[in-house]
C-alpha cells in the first residue's frame, strides 16, 4: 500500500503517521525529516523542496519494491506529488490511499505550531517568516488558510479527517478506511 498523507504545519500529519506506523508496521517517509536534513547539508531552503520531492519518492519507489507499505508525510501541495505516488502504487500494483487533515480551528493549529520544536525545514511558531520563502501575510492564520487551498487530493476514494479531533480518534478513522490491505 502507498499512503500519502495532505495538511498544512501542525495539522497533526506527523503524529498520525506515526500512530499509523506503529499500528500497522507501514513505513513512514517524513518530508520534513529529509527537507532538514538536506538544509543541514548546506542547500538553501528554497532549493531544497524539489531534492526533497525526488528523494522521498526514490525511496517509495525502492520500499515498494522490497515488498514494504509506505506513508508519505507531505503537505502534498505539489500535482507531481499527488501524480506521483497513484503512479507509483500502480506500477506496483498496490493500494493507493489519501488521507487530508482539514482546519476548521486555526486556534488550536497556532497553539500546536507555538508548542513544538520545529526541525530546520518546519515553521518556528505560529508568528515566524515561512522558512524560504519570501511570503508576507497579514497573520499566521492568513498564511496557513492560504496554504489549506493549495492542497491537492485524488478525484475519488480519500478520507478527510477533522485536524482538531483527538489523535486516536483520527487514528482510528484513519484505520478503518486503510482496512484489511494495510
Amino acid at each position: 500500500m502507498l499512503v500519502q498523507l495532505s495538511g498544512v504545519p501542525g495539522s497533526g500529519k506527523s503524529t498520525l503517521a506515526r500512530s499509523v506506523a506503529g499500528a500497522t508496521g507501514i513505513v513512514v517517509l517524513d518530508t520534513d525529516v529529509l527537507k532538514s536534513s538536506i538544509v543541514g547539508s548546506g542547500v538553501p531552503v528554497a532549493a531544497a523542496g524539489p531534492v526533497t520531492y525526488a528523494a522521498v519518492l526514490a525511496l517509495a519507489q525502492d520500499l515498494l519494491e522490497q515488498g514494504r507499505s509506505v506513508l508519505l508525510d507531505s503537505p502534498c501541495r505539489y500535482q507531481e506529488l499527488l501524480d506521483s505516488g497513484r503512479q507509483m502504487a500502480n506500477v506496483h500494483g498496490v493500494r493507493y490511499a489519501f488521507i487530508e487533515l482539514w482546519v476548521h480551528d486555526w486556534g488550536t493549529v497556532l497553539h500546536r505550531l507555538d508548542g513544538r520544536s520545529p526541525r530546520p525545514s518546519q515553521l518556528e511558531s505560529a508568528t515566524s517568516p515561512v522558512p524560504g520563502t519570501d511570503w508576507e501575510f497579514a497573520t499566521a492564520e492568513e498564511t496557513l488558510a492560504t496554504w489549506q487551498t493549495q492542497l491537492l487530493r485524488p478525484e475519488h476514494d480519500w478520507l478527510r479527517l477533522d485536524a482538531e479531533d483527538a489523535a486516536k480518534d483520527n487514528l482510528r478513522a484513519a484505520l478503518r478506511y486503510l482496512g484489511p490491505h494495510r
